[in-house]
């Protein structure tokens, strides 16, 4: 039975939070009911996961008042939220990485004095997760989880926990469908418990199919909550964007075509009987053989902790190599480091830019200037100059390239080291997840740039993603990977999806 529209569990009224130069939430109104899944959507910047943190008690706003069940709150820390019932999953899981599933739980519960039986809590987190489809051990370390996995054991945590108002950022973005299919019913099934879910996604498919309201929120304020009866995508896209046309994923392949791919095709890159061991030193690259051409989108299609993330270490520098050879532009570069690849013009555009490249306590000019110098000469004013343009063909909402990253949405740190990494990739581009914090319109643009980047200015491209329909948008070649190998390499003209799936999980 669904509790849907019963009672009032959450009010927030004319909600304003600045920020140095930018006004992120401007007299935001929202009323969330218990036993409703409430969806949030908007661009990169509009300000979703900004009202996310302050209902979390990580932010305090400027003004504005939150009530609880008709009780007028303030919190001053998330310590605060979770007592009321809030709990916030964000877009980078807040787990500690040399703890086990398990004693992450127990550190969380047991200083709200739940659940301090170690077999107990082990029991419980396999049943929960064998709920969404996942295989998760609860004694794993969460430095050997992908992010994904990660995202998984947040849910669960906060579900055990008795969350009573869940904040859902982005965890389903890169699940595989069955996957998806169930967390979108353990979601409806805490919905039936009377609990309130809300649910900040970029895609508005996903929207539409799980949500009961979406609220759609444009430069920090609200442009119009929907009832279901009242969907529609081209509504919500226009809410979303205003008039600025967004070209559907069927015009953007017909403006894809073979044509420019009739060149004769150049190995730039080779990684031959590689064998690498992940952060916990367990094996994560099993022999593992890739070729790399100029001017190609190389997709590596995979479920999620299947070496992905490994390989893209190995391709630009950043993970040993235990066993094998890698060749870059006809010479062997096999353990020189990330410096010496980097150099050679590969850029690399991970999932989480904050974990691998970017520093919140420095300016966007900073973090721009650490990975563009090759000397100890740094031109700040031309640099400050090349932000501004970043800023403004990327669409970066932030004041100043001397403003700090960690002011800056995830969406808008991810506009920020795709503008970095394009501007340094000469030779070879690594993509990693790197729609993953993106809005539709954003990610369809990367695309086609990637696309771009590979034809006109002959660019090898490793485009690593967990989601297939990128892959078989973007690729002229898919490998797939399981297992920490490559079992299946398919030509554009030849592959399917359905092959490829299979062997996804074999």
């Amino acid at each position: 039975m669904s509790f849907l529209g019963n009672q009032t569990v959450l009010r927030i009224s004319n909600i304003v939070k600045k920020f140095p130069g930018v006004v992120a939430l401007d007299g935001v109104s929202l009323e969330l009911y218990s036993g409703e899944i409430r969806s949030l959507l908007g661009e990169n910047g509009s300000g979703k996961s900004t009202l996310a943190k302050v209902i979390a008690g990580i932010y305090s706003p400027d003004s504005g008042s939150i009530e609880i069940e008709g009780r007028s709150v303030r919190f001053t820390s998330p310590a605060d939220a979770i007592r009321y019932g809030i709990f916030y999953i964000p877009q980078n899981p807040s787990l500690i990485e040399n703890l086990t599933v398990t004693e992450n739980i127990l550190l969380v519960s047991k200083s709200l004095g739940l659940l301090t039986k170690v077999d107990k809590v082990r029991e419980i987190v396999n049943e929960e997760v064998s709920k969404l489809g996942y295989q998760i051990d609860p004694d794993t370390e969460v430095s050997r989880l992908s992010y994904t996995q990660k995202q998984i054991v947040e849910l669960v945590k906060a579900s055990l926990l008795g969350a009573k108002i869940l904040i859902v950022d982005e965890v389903t973005t890169y699940l595989p469908k069955v996957v998806r299919e169930s967390f979108y019913r353990y979601m409806r099934h805490m919905k039936d418990e009377g609990r309130t879910i809300i649910l900040i996604t970029h895609k508005i498919s996903e929207a539409v199919e799980v949500a009961d309201r979406i609220t759609i929120l444009r430069s920090g304020v609200v442009a119009k909550t929907l009832e279901r009866e009242e969907f529609d995508v081209d509504l919500i896209r226009k809410l979303m964007f205003g008039e600025r046309a967004l070209p559907t994923r069927k015009e953007h392949l017909e403006n894809y075509t073979l044509a420019s791919n009739r060149r004769e095709k150049v190995e730039l890159a080779r990684l031959d009987n590689i064998w690498a061991n992940d952060d916990s030193g367990n094996i994560a690259l099993r022999g593992l053989s890739l070729k790399i051409n100029r001017g190609e989108v190389l997709g590596v299609a995979g479920i999620s902790g299947n070496g992905q993330k490994e390989l893209a270490e190995v391709l630009v520098g950043l993970r040993s190599i235990k066993r094998g050879h890698y060749y870059l532009d006809g010479a062997e570069v096999t353990n020189r480091g990330v410096k010496a690849i980097r150099t050679a013009g590969v850029g690399f555009i991970p999932e989480a830019p904050l974990y691998y490249s970017f520093s919140g306590d420095l300016s966007l000019v900073e973090n721009v200037a650490i990975a563009s110098s090759n000397n100890f000469l740094i031109r700040w004013g031309s640099l400050a100059t090349k932000v501004r343009e970043f800023m403004n063909i990327y669409g970066i909402s932030v004041s100043s390239p001397k403003a700090l990253v960690k002011v800056l949405s995830g969406g808008n740190v991810m506009r920020l080291a795709i503008a970095r990494e394009l501007e340094l990739s000469k030779k070879m581009l690594i993509a990693y997840n790197a729609t993953r914090s993106l809005d539709e319109m954003f990610s369809e643009t990367f695309l086609n740039t990637i696309r771009m980047l590979a034809r006109r200015d002959n660019i090898a491209v490793v485009y690593i993603s967990e989601s297939l329909d990128e892959i078989l948008a973007v690729s002229d070649k898919v490998a797939v990977i399981s297992s920490g190998k490559i079992v299946g390499l398919f030509e554009r003209e030849s592959v399917d999806r359905e092959t490829v799936e299979k062997l996804m999980v074999m």
